[in-house]
C-alpha cells in the first residue's frame, strides 16, 4: 500500500485482522492512496496437501470464517471452546464478530438465534454439542443417518440424537472410525472445519 503526497510516495502499515482483512490509518492530509495486495498464498505450515483436513482448512480460511492460532498454525488436532464454535457460527450468518469483545458478541449472537443457551463458553465443544448447535442454526431438521451402524451409537446424548442423525444423513459429520462416533469426545479444530465447510458449501 503505498501513498503519494506532493513531496513524494512513502509506506503505510496495514494490520492484518483476518485471512483477507486489514486495516490502515488514513493519513490526515490530501493523499493519493493505492492499494495493490498479491497473494501469499495458504500461510499454514501444519496442514499439508495430502491431510484429510486440507481442503477444509483452506475452505475455512480463504471465507474468514476460521483463523489460525498463529499467522502460519491452525492447530488441526486442537480443541475449540464452545465461545469459537459460536463466532463461526455467527460469520456463517454474516455477522461481523471480531476484536476484544468476539466471545460476548458470539455468546450474544448464539443465544438470540437459539442456538446455545449461552452456558459454559470456555468450555471445549464436543462432537455432539457442535452438530446439535449447527442443527439448531439449520432450523432443527429432521434427520434420516443411522445410529446403529455405530457401536456407540446408543451413547448419543438424547438432545443431540435427531442433530447427529441428521448431521449423518447429509454427510455433514462422519464416524471417528467406520464403527465408532465418539459422540462425547471433544472437537477438534479440523473436524470442526470439516463439518463447517460441509454446510456452508
Amino acid at each position: 500500500l503505498s501513498v503519494t503526497y506532493r513531496s513524494g510516495r512513502y509506506e503505510l502499515k496495514l494490520t492484518r485482522v483476518s485471512a483477507n482483512h486489514y486495516t490502515f490509518t488514513m493519513p490526515a492530509y490530501d493523499v493519493y492512496v493505492t492499494a495493490e495486495f498479491t497473494s501469499d498464498g495458504f500461510p499454514f505450515d501444519d496442514v499439508r496437501s495430502n491431510q484429510w483436513f486440507y481442503d477444509a482448512v483452506y475452505y475455512v480460511w480463504a471465507n474468514d470464517l476460521m483463523e489460525g492460532v498463529d499467522y502460519d498454525e491452525f492447530n488441526p488436532n486442537g480443541t475449540m471452546t464452545r465461545a469459537m464454535f459460536w463466532a463461526v457460527l455467527g460469520r456463517i450468518d454474516g455477522e461481523t464478530i471480531t476484536g476484544s469483545d468476539w466471545a460476548d458478541e458470539a455468546r450474544d449472537w448464539a443465544m438470540s438465534e437459539g442456538v446455545s443457551d449461552g452456558t459454559d463458553p470456555n468450555g471445549l465443544v464436543t462432537r455432539e454439542q457442535m452438530v446439535t448447535m449447527l442443527w439448531r442454526y439449520a432450523g432443527e431438521r429432521d434427520g434420516s443417518g443411522s445410529l446403529s451402524r455405530y457401536t456407540d451409537g446408543d451413547k448419543v446424548a438424547q438432545y443431540a440424537t435427531e442433530a447427529m442423525r441428521w448431521a449423518l444423513g447429509n454427510g455433514i459429520i462422519e464416524g471417528t472410525t467406520a464403527t465408532t462416533l465418539e459422540p462425547q469426545a471433544t472437537a477438534t479444530r479440523a473436524q470442526c472445519a470439516a463439518i463447517f465447510m460441509r454446510y456452508y458449501k
